[in-house]
């Protein structure tokens, strides 16, 4: 007798030697009984390193049918994820990055969404929670866990399809075209998507899909918050307008605030009055981030707090500078 599968799960690799195991065991020792209604689907994005021998080494010890694709070059996350979609059997699709950990109810609980079939797409979210005591990777964590659970907006749904953890029916998938793969890097592509998606049926957030994801020290995030937001313009020119998915208009006017900050903090060197328009601004900055901060001191004490202010100014100061480099290059392409 011939099983359906129910749920395919797709998970794009490059370079992920480091990492793979994570999500692979995380699966395997999930609070779950159904390993034969369900499918891992891994597309391997051209690794130069190991991550093919990592997969192989403990493909053995699984408990579900594990299926890796070597692709011949090196396309991206969009194409990967979409190739991966295609080898798929299962009738809901669930995507995973190489280097989240399931909680132990996640694979249970995106396993019930596919069997009722009564929600179209749904997407998680990744705890704050980090194993490295490094200032920035728990920094970037608890900033995202507030955005999504303290700092939410009155009546704003926060819905975003993140590739971390998120889930959607095969046909509907198909239906829409997939990731759009002219984002060759992990950028806004699961932001472009999502809205494609609403077109068809709602996104459910759903806190019960957790993970669990190590972030990365400053750089690495940096230059990913600048092409970000450097991508984000085009897609904002497209909507011309704010919402939680990508950049609320509160996240807009902390940016806002942050180069205006510094700008009139360095005319101060010159005139006294510039000065105290810069504190002014800062009050009104510590106004809009408080929340955040005063989860940062509950967690992790004053020296944390203080570090957090000065990289929270910093980051919007990044995003403010991708954001104008993105609105440059638009501009280029009209003419």
């Amino acid at each position: 007798m011939k099983i359906k599968l129910l749920l395919s799960i797709v998970i794009p690799t490059h370079n992920s030697q480091n990492t793979i195991h994570t999500p692979l065991l995380s699966i395997n020792n999930s609070d779950f009984r159904h390993f034969k209604n369900i499918e891992v689907i891994v597309v391997d994005d051209k690794s130069k390193d190991r991550t093919l021998k990592k997969i192989k080494e403990i493909q053995s010890v699984l408990k579900y049918k594990l299926t890796v694709y070597p692709l011949r070059k090196n396309f991206g996350p969009a194409y990967a994820r979409n190739y991966g979609v295609k080898k798929t059997k299962g009738e809901y699709v669930l995507f995973l990055d190489s280097d989240v950990e399931l909680a132990k109810s996640t694979l249970r609980y995106a396993f019930q969404f596919a069997k009722e079939k009564q929600i179209k797409a749904f997407t998680g979210i990744w705890h704050y929670r980090q194993k490295t005591n490094k200032f920035f990777p728990n920094f970037k964590a608890m900033r995202d866990w507030v955005y999504w659970f303290i700092e939410r907006e009155k009546y704003a749904r926060y819905y975003l399809f993140s590739t971390r953890i998120a889930g959607i029916e095969k046909k509907l998938f198909q239906k829409i075209g997939g990731f759009n793969e002219n984002f060759p890097e992990p950028t806004v592509e699961d932001i472009e998507l999502t809205y494609r998606i609403e077109k068809q049926a709602k996104i459910r957030f759903s806190p019960e899909l957790m993970v669990y994801h190590e972030f990365e020290d400053f750089w690495p995030i940096a230059v990913k918050y600048f092409k970000r937001s450097r991508d984000w313009v085009l897609l904002y020119q497209k909507r011309l307008r704010f919402d939680p998915v990508a950049t609320s208009k509160k996240e807009a006017f902390k940016a806002i605030l942050a180069v205006l900050f510094v700008s009139f903090l360095i005319l101060g060197f010159f005139h006294w009055i510039f000065m105290y328009v810069a504190l002014l601004i800062f009050v009104q900055f510590t106004n809009l981030e408080w929340y955040f901060w005063t989860f940062v001191y509950k967690q992790k004490g004053i020296v944390f707090l203080l570090k957090s202010i000065v990289f929270s100014l910093i980051l919007y100061l990044i995003i403010d500078l991708g954001s104008f480099w993105g609105l440059i290059l638009s501009r280029i392409k009209i003419r």
